[in-house]
């Protein structure tokens, strides 16, 4: 299982550098990131390979931050891996709320990290359908 940290901050200069200053020093590597900001205010997600410590060290420091279980489906690097994952969660009638996604160092794979309303219903549908994950 995968785990999302969205941590919220001001939209200041210096504020997301403070968040990877801190993970950087703990030891947790990041695997992917996406900000959205508006306002005075913005919004971290973080994929990283240590969730509990991650949260640990965040909270610490005083940040909101909180954790959800992610899927994080491996798709091939190619024209169309991504498209293929969306078909098969279409056909299920399963509506993605977030996403984003990275490729895999060294590999023709890409890691596409979808949240949904019903996480269990879409795992195992894209499980039978053939699709691996990526763990934490």
């Amino acid at each position: 299982m995968a785990h999302t940290l969205t941590v919220f901050m001001e939209n200041k200069p210096g504020k997301l550098e403070r968040i990877t200053g801190i993970l950087a020093d703990a030891g947790v590597n990041l695997r992917g990131i996406t900000v959205a900001s508006g306002g005075e205010f913005g919004v971290v997600r973080i994929l990283v390979t240590d969730s509990e410590r991650a949260l640990g060290v965040l909270r610490e420091a005083k940040f909101t931050v909180s954790i959800q279980e992610s899927i994080v489906a491996i798709v091939n690097d190619e024209p169309g891996g991504f498209h293929r994952l969306l078909g098969i969660l279409t056909r299920n009638q399963i509506n993605i709320e977030d996403c984003y996604g990275f490729v895999l160092e060294n590999s023709k794979k890409a890691a596409i990290v979808v949240d949904v309303a019903d996480r269990v219903q879409a795992e195992q549908v894209l499980q039978d359908n053939g699709i691996e994950f990526w763990k934490e």
